[in-house]
Formats: structure tokens, sequence, C-alpha cells
């Protein structure tokens, strides 16, 4: 398993290295809404789009609608909310990299890719993009439906992990490319690597020494580096999980917290 950095996250990249991706393509769910255009570049905490959470839960509140006529009512519901009110929602605390977000959606893009939603998407979608940028995105949706094997959903472990190396990067002298929501994006997608011990795929050379310096384990094939991560250290959260700070990871409401099924790995669909 290999999980693709938002570098290397394309269909066209994908395409010319086939030969040797032999093994099933994982993405984080950060990348997907990069690469989806569902959040604003520039701004640190605003989305253009964002998908409600379809689970057994909505279907309860709904007074138990048939899964066609949920996608219908959410259809109608994203014409006037193109940022859900039942997204998810993700209280990440400050870092030194960057201050406290509000992350949204992360949970629904992972269910929305693993149940098909595709008519789900595409509402949303042309409700916060418009004309070719909605066209190409909606070519790239179709890229992680058929070639990506699973989305992996940012969750409390995941934004813990990735305020440990978003500290350990500003300490280390790193430089910010972007803004500093970009650069928290890609520590989100390193501390994927790290939870879920899978290899990581990226052509990013400044996080290539940055990985390293981690202790993680980096080749190099085809000018991607293949960065391994290091086993966890037992504490490395210690601080992170104090009283004062646990409050900030409660994944509001509590039946949308997301949890990553680890062994075995999704089945292909």
């Amino acid at each position: 398993m290999y999980l693709l950095d938002t570098n290397r996250l394309s269909p066209d990249w994908v395409a010319e290295h086939g030969s040797w991706l032999d093994r099933p393509l994982f993405a984080s769910s950060v990348s997907a809404q990069e690469l989806l255009g569902m959040q604003v570049p520039d701004k640190e905490t605003r989305y253009r789009y964002a998908l409600p959470v379809i689970d057994g839960h909505v279907l309860n509140i709904r007074h138990g609608m048939p899964p066609d006529e949920i996608i219908r009512w959410a259809i109608d519901h994203g014409k006037r909310f193109p940022v859900s009110k039942l997204a998810d929602r993700l209280t990440v605390p400050r870092s030194a990299l960057r201050a406290e977000a509000l992350e949204l959606g992360h949970v629904a893009i992972a269910a929305a890719h693993s149940g098909g939603h595709d008519r789900l998407f595409r509402a949303f979608a042309s409700r916060g993009l418009r004309g070719k940028t909605f066209k190409r995105v909606l070519s790239k949706w179709e890229f992680l439906r058929s070639d990506i094997e699973a989305v992996i959903p940012l969750d409390e472990e995941i934004a813990a992990e990735a305020l440990v190396l978003a500290n350990q990067f500003v300490e280390g002298g790193y430089r910010v490319k972007g803004t500093a929501r970009n650069t928290m994006n890609d520590m989100y997608v390193a501390a994927s690597s790290h939870v879920l011990g899978m290899p990581l795929l990226t052509g990013d050379a400044q996080l290539k020494v940055f990985y390293q310096k981690r202790g993680w384990s980096v080749t190099e094939r085809d000018s991607v580096f293949v960065a391994t991560p290091s086993p966890r250290g037992k504490d490395l959260l210690k601080d992170l999980k104090s009283h004062s700070d646990s409050r900030a990871y409660i994944n509001q409401p509590p039946w949308l917290r997301s949890r990553v099924n680890r062994d075995p790995p999704p089945l292909p669909r």
C-alpha cells in the first residue's frame, strides 16, 4: 500500500508510473480536498464547499427515508448551503505553525468516495465551483473513484500527530511554502502516513529531508521519494493529551468522530 502525497495525487502521474505502482493507492482526505478544490487556497479556514456525512445517523433523523431519497434531500440541501451544516467538524488546536483551526468535511469526502455518492459530490461541487474549474474537478473525482483504493479521513489521532510534526517543522527552521495552511496540510498527510505505518510517495525535496531527520527511511525511484515512517514513540503525544488540551480534539457531534479501520485495509470496490 502507498499513500500519495498531494503533489503526486494526479491521474497523469499515476498513469506515467503505473508500471511500478503495484500496490493499492490511498489518499488523505486533506489531499482529496485540495485536489477537488474544496479549500480556498489563500485563506486559512474558508471552504468553497463541504459535503454532508451520509451515514446511519442521518438516515435515522430523516425518519427512515430510503437512501435514494436521502441523497435527493442532501442535494437540495446543497443548493442552499454549499458548505453543508451536516459536514463533520474537527477543531485542531494551535501549533507553532498555525493558529487553532476548524477542519470541515474530511469524514464526508471519505464516505462519499467509499459509498460512490457521485451525485452528491457533483451537487455540492457545482455550487462551490464554476465553469471549466468545475469540469476539471469532476474529472479528478472520477480519478479518485477509479484509481484510489480509499480516502483516509483526518481524525483526532492524525491531527494530534500532525501538531507534533508541525512543531518539529518550525523548530527545524524549514521554509513554509505558500500559506501556513498549505504546510499544515503537508503535516496532516505525513501524520496519516505515520499513524497508519504506510509508505508515503512524495516529490517534495524539503519534506524528504524533514522526514529523514525524523528517522524515516527515504528511498528514491523515478524521481519519486518513497518515505517509510519510523515506528511511533509510545509517549510521542503525551504533552498533547493533557487535560487542558484534550477538549480541543473533540470532533463534535460524537457520532461524526472518524475512525480508520487499519486491519484489514479497505477492500477493493
